[in-house]
Formats: C-alpha cells, sequence, structure tokens
C-alpha cells in the first residue's frame, strides 16, 4: 500500500472508531461480480481507480478498483443500502476476505468455543 493510500485508510479507520460506525469500512469483491449486471444490460464506466455501475431504474453504485483491476471495493453501508437483498447472495459469492485469523473469527462467532490452533506460547512480535 502506498504511503498515500495508507494514510487514506488510516483516516478511513480513526473516523469508523471515533464515530462507531463502520459502515465506511471498504468490503471486498471479485470484478466478476459485475458480469451479471453488464450482461443484464447495466452500463459501467470507470476511471484509473473508481468505477460507477448504473442500471435502469436502479440505485447507482460506485465502487474501488484494486488489485490490477480484478477487485472491487464498496462501503460497508452502501451494501445493505444500494444492493437489493435479493442479490446480496450474488455478492457474498463473490467476496474477497481480507488477511484474517481463522480461528480468531471463529472465537468472535462462537465466544467460549474451544478452538485449538496450537500450544500458548510468549510471543514477541517484531
Amino acid at each position: 500500500m502506498s504511503e498515500q493510500a495508507d494514510l487514506v485508510w488510516r483516516r478511513t479507520v480513526a473516523r469508523a472508531v471515533s464515530s462507531g460506525d463502520g459502515s465506511a469500512l471498504p468490503i471486498h469483491f471479485a470484478a466478476s461480480v459485475l458480469r451479471r449486471y453488464v450482461d443484464g444490460g447495466a452500463k459501467i464506466l470507470r476511471s484509473d481507480t473508481v468505477g460507477r455501475l448504473m442500471q435502469p431504474g436502479k440505485a447507482v453504485i460506485d465502487f474501488g478498483i484494486v488489485e490490477d483491476d480484478t477487485v472491487i471495493h464498496l462501503r460497508f453501508g452502501d451494501i445493505g443500502s444500494l444492493i437489493p437483498e435479493s442479490e446480496r447472495v450474488h455478492w457474498l459469492d463473490h467476496l474477497v476476505a481480507p488477511s484474517a485469523s481463522r480461528p480468531y473469527l471463529q472465537m468472535t462467532l462462537q465466544p467460549g468455543a474451544c478452538h485449538d490452533d496450537g500450544d500458548l506460547r510468549e510471543w514477541n512480535p517484531r
């Protein structure tokens, strides 16, 4: 991530933390999620790193473009407000997971459940 992008990311996260509202945080999807809309007659316009999905009679969806045009991202809040409930499964099928500890995520989904992923040991991060 470039220094400039890192600064914008930090400001985005800082705003979400200070406001208690994570709706502006990005959620990533494979760009192929858009194929169904283009095949259905929608139009997509783009610059180098930002795109806009336009469908007749539907809300305009703006998104970021990253990873050599293979991944797009939307704000979390836009998923609930701009993507109809009937289309959300399609989007979730194209979800791109960020780097994360699977056992940690399982622990947050099932507090108190046993998650054995190795022996406990001290750690001194670099």
